[in-house]
């Protein structure tokens, strides 16, 4: 129980950190030290490095695809993610089977959760942010990131118990 909860209070001075800071000098070794305590402390799976690393390649990849087609645009003007949106997935991929484990059994929930805290997360951080924005109607980039976000937490969680019960079987 513990390394839940150390592993959501981490991610909630994460989230703030990445989203309202943005600053790289304070965000990459925020970052690196809660890789470090999850994967000392929190993380009890084998294969823990490889799903970070394969959510992560997954959300940036979503987020580029976001940045490319408009939904979400950049301060500067590139089509890239900023560097602390994509610190901000590394961050959430280390909550999947762990704090956010309660998903795993309500797929349903998931999704539901998702399509609301998905795009309400895009859009509180544009607002405190400033360095992204959603692209107008603002209804219109709500809605995209709500049917994205409805089916890739589900998706997430899905291939987290999957991958969790492969580990606990080997």
């Amino acid at each position: 129980m513990w390394r839940l909860i150390v592993n959501a209070l981490l991610f909630d001075i994460a989230w703030p950190l990445c989203v309202i800071v943005a600053k790289a000098w304070l965000i990459i070794p925020f970052t690196i030290l809660n890789l470090l305590i999850h994967l000392k402390f929190v993380a009890n799976l084998h294969g823990e490095p490889l799903w970070l690393a394969c959510i992560l390649f997954w959300g940036v990849s979503i987020d580029s695809v976001l940045f490319h087609l408009g939904v979400l645009r950049n301060e500067s003007g590139s089509p890239w993610p900023p560097l602390w949106l994509i610190f901000l997935w590394l961050n959430f991929a280390m909550t999947l089977r762990y704090s956010l484990v309660f998903l795993q059994k309500n797929l349903w929930l998931a999704a539901i959760l998702g399509g609301f805290f998905g795009p309400f997360s895009y859009f509180t951080g544009a607002l405190l942010n400033g360095t992204v924005e959603l692209h107008q109607p603002l209804w219109q980039s709500l809605g995209i990131l709500c049917v994205i976000w409805a089916v890739i937490l589900p998706a997430f969680a899905f291939e987290a118990k999957k991958n969790r019960q492969k580990e606990e079987r080997t």
